[in-house]
C-alpha cells in the first residue's frame, strides 16, 4: 500500500470515528425517563408499591419515578404533567367515577403533546363515568359485568414474544386477581395473557396490552393487586419496559 493510500485510509477511519462518536455519546448519556406515578395503595392496601418502587430505583436507572398519592389530582394538571415523559396511573381517587375537567384536559393534552401512558390494575375502575376513559386507558371495569376469580396463583403467558416490552421477560407464575369481562378497545394489541377457566373451557384473558391515543403510546397492565403481586421479579421489569416503550425509548 502506498503512503498516500495509507494516509487516505487513516483519514477515513478518523472521520468515521468522529461521525459516530456523538451518536454513541448521546445513547450513553440519555437522561432517565421522567415518570409521574399517581397512586401508591390500590384498594386502600398499605405499602402495595413500596417493594416494586424500591426494585425499580435500585435496578433500572433508565427510569426515574415520582410517585404521588391517589388523592393528589392537582399533579394531573397539564402544567405539571408536561415536566414528565410518561404518566403511570395506578389509582385515582375521584368523585362518582368522574374526574374533574382539569384532570381530563390535562391527561388528554399530555398525550396529544407526545407523552406516554401506562395504566395498572384497578385504575381502569376509577373513571367509569368518564366516557372517554375507555379510549384513553384502553380498558374499563364495568360494575355488574367485569369481575375476577378469587385471588390465586396463575401463569402469565407470552403472546407477542417480539414486542420490545417483553425483552428479558419470560412466562411466569404470579399471585394476583385475574380480571375478565372488562370493556376493552377493539384495537388493543395483546402481549401477554393468563388462562381463566369458564364453564369447562379455557379463555386466555388479555392482561398486558398496548394501544395508541393520537400518536401517544399507551399500555394497560392488569396485575398489581397487593404487595405479593408487586414483589414478583417480573412485575417491576414489565412496568419499566412499559414505561420505556411508552416513552419511545424502545
Amino acid at each position: 500500500m502506498t503512503l498516500n493510500r495509507k494516509w487516505a485510509v487513516s483519514v477515513f477511519v478518523v472521520l468515521f470515528a468522529l461521525i459516530l462518536a456523538p451518536t454513541f455519546s448521546a445513547a450513553e448519556e440519555a437522561p432517565p425517563i421522567k415518570c409521574l406515578q399517581i397512586g401508591l395503595e390500590p384498594h386502600g392496601t398499605a405499602n402495595v408499591w413500596a417493594e416494586a418502587l424500591a426494585a425499580i430505583e435500585a435496578n433500572y436507572p433508565s427510569v426515574q419515578i415520582t410517585a404521588v398519592t391517589s388523592e393528589n389530582l392537582e399533579a394531573l394538571r397539564y402544567e405539571n404533567l408536561k415536566q414528565y415523559d410518561v404518566l403511570h396511573v395506578v389509582q385515582m381517587k375521584v368523585e362518582n367515577g368522574d374526574p374533574p375537567d382539569f384532570v381530563k384536559e390535562g391527561i388528554l393534552q399530555f398525550l396529544k403533546e407526545g407523552g406516554g401512558l401506562v395504566v395498572n390494575h384497578f385504575a381502569v375502575a376509577n373513571c367509569q363515568n368518564w366516557r372517554d376513559s375507555i379510549d384513553i386507558f384502553g380498558a374499563m371495569w364495568v360494575s355488574g359485568k367485569s369481575t375476577h376469580d378469587p385471588y390465586h396463583t396463575f401463569r402469565m403467558d407470552i403472546v407477542d414474544e417480539a414486542h420490545p416490552i417483553l425483552e428479558g421477560v419470560t412466562p411466569f407464575t404470579t399471585d394476583d386477581e385475574l380480571y375478565f369481562n372488562l370493556l376493552m378497545r377493539p384495537d388493543m394489541h395483546v402481549i401477554m395473557t393468563a388462562d381463566q377457566e369458564r364453564f369447562g373451557h379455557t379463555v386466555p384473558e388479555p392482561l398486558l396490552c398496548t394501544h395508541y391515543v393520537h400518536n401517544a403510546r399507551c399500555v394497560y397492565f392488569a396485575l398489581g393487586h397487593d404487595p405479593k403481586s408487586c414483589s414478583n421479579p417480573m412485575f417491576p421489569k414489565i412496568v419499566v419496559r412499559s414505561i420505556e416503550w411508552a416513552a419511545k425509548r424502545r
